[in-house]
């Protein structure tokens, strides 16, 4: 019965977005490595260790002087002591969202507002709100996993079946490197 409920709130949600989607219109451009000045960062940050390799990207787009916003979906009900959030980092849970995935959190609508120039979704395996999240935001070029949403992403990454988030992270970077460096 649950997975009856979960699945209609998920295309309500997913029908008012379409909606929405519509009318709201984004701007796409191609940005790399050299170009972007801006990146937005989304990820599973149930897993602590994603949250370790985000730092890690965080750090390394410091080096390409692109200032980064990172937003960490908790895949539980209420967030925990130790996901705070700061000027970089924001953390949303189930709790910051409606029963049909309305954003109820400032920090995390600022974030989908806010027109990066990149968009990286570091997950191998999407949930709902991150794809949710993920076409909502405005931001100019979206980079993730191949086979995940190809709605979403204007670059898709293709992985192994056994490679994980260090390794789509090191792909994201190269690829991002490579694009069109004229």
């Amino acid at each position: 019965m649950s997975n009856f409920i979960t699945d209609i709130r998920q295309k309500i949600a997913l029908y008012k977005q379409e909606k929405q989607l519509k009318k709201a219109s984004r701007k796409k451009a191609l940005h790399n490595l050299s170009t972007a000045q801006t990146a937005g960062i989304l990820y599973d940050a149930t897993d602590e260790y994603n949250h370790l390799i985000v730092k890690e990207l965080i750090k390394e787009f410091k080096e390409y002087n692109i200032v980064t916003k990172a937003l960490g979906y908790i895949n539980q009900s209420k967030r925990e002591d130790n996901y705070i959030g700061d000027s970089t980092y924001s953390f949303a849970c189930k709790a910051d969202f409606s029963f049909f995935y309305t954003i109820k959190k400032e920090a995390t609508q600022e974030f989908i507002d806010q027109p990066f120039h990149l968009l990286i979704v570091l997950v191998k395996e999407q949930p709902f709100i991150i794809d949710y999240l993920g076409k909502y935001s405005k931001a100019e070029f979206k980079v993730g996993k191949a086979g995940l949403d190809n709605e979403l992403y204007d670059l898709m990454i293709e992985l192994k079946d056994n490679d994980g988030i260090p390794e789509l992270k090191k792909q994201i970077m190269h690829y991002l490197n490579l694009l069109n460096n004229n």
